[in-house]
């Protein structure tokens, strides 16, 4: 059975498939914190913390030690993530290791789910850092769209909050229900991971400033 957005909107279930999401996403971002780690900055431990889950990494301001600006950004982006994920737990009583194995939650939290890499082990470090801010755009927009039904409060969503949505466009939120404080709430993590997403374009600005500037240096 697949989502449809004929399905009657029910909020407990909706945001519960969120959060699932959002915890998905955060995992996925910490798998790439702890490959671009030790693919680069950290390579010497490259053998002994090759798998993130059979050598987790406990503490995750770890990777604000590592040097690589891309790690770090991943680090942030974890954070809001995980803060976002805290206070919507504490809101609605969420227990994550239940709703975590509940199919009905599973599949809500398929609705909008951005592509994810699986064979991330394969891509190389470039690569990586692409992909990660692929899902990054993605998980921005895919948020909106969650702030978009639970305005309509409806799967089914008006063109004009749909059509409204710029990545860049700081106004984008002017249809969205202010009333409702988990609108608000999801748009204060949207707005945080935008201002990750910019930091990351510097970072690569930067990096590819610096590359052409050794190309031109004379040797």
């Amino acid at each position: 059975m697949k989502n449809s957005r004929n399905d009657i909107f029910d909020l407990n279930l909706c945001i519960r498939g969120l959060g699932n999401l959002v915890t998905d996403l955060h995992s996925d971002i910490y798998e790439y914190a702890y490959i671009l780690t030790f693919r680069r900055s950290m390579k010497i431990y490259a053998k002994e913390f090759y798998d993130p889950d059979d050598a987790p990494m406990n503490d995750l301001e770890y990777f604000l030690t590592t040097g690589d600006l891309y790690v770090t950004n991943c680090y942030w982006s974890i954070i809001k993530l995980i803060d976002y994920k805290l206070e919507l737990t504490k809101r609605f009583g969420i227990d994550e290791t239940d709703d975590l194995l509940n199919d009905a939650i599973i599949l809500e939290s398929e609705r909008y789910k951005p592509y994810c890499l699986i064979s991330k082990r394969s891509k190389s470090y470039k690569k990586l850092v692409l992909y990660y801010e692929r899902l990054l755009v993605e998980s921005i927009k895919s948020l909106y769209t969650y702030a978009c039904v639970l305005t309509a409060q409806s799967y089914k969503i008006p063109r004009v909050l749909t059509k409204q949505f710029e990545l860049a466009e700081p106004d984008c939120y002017r249809l969205l229900n202010s009333d409702d404080n988990n609108v608000l709430l999801l748009n204060a993590l949207i707005v945080d991971l935008k201002i990750v997403l910019l930091d990351l374009k510097r970072i690569k600005a930067e990096m590819l400033f610096k590359t052409i500037l050794n190309k031109r240096s004379p040797v």
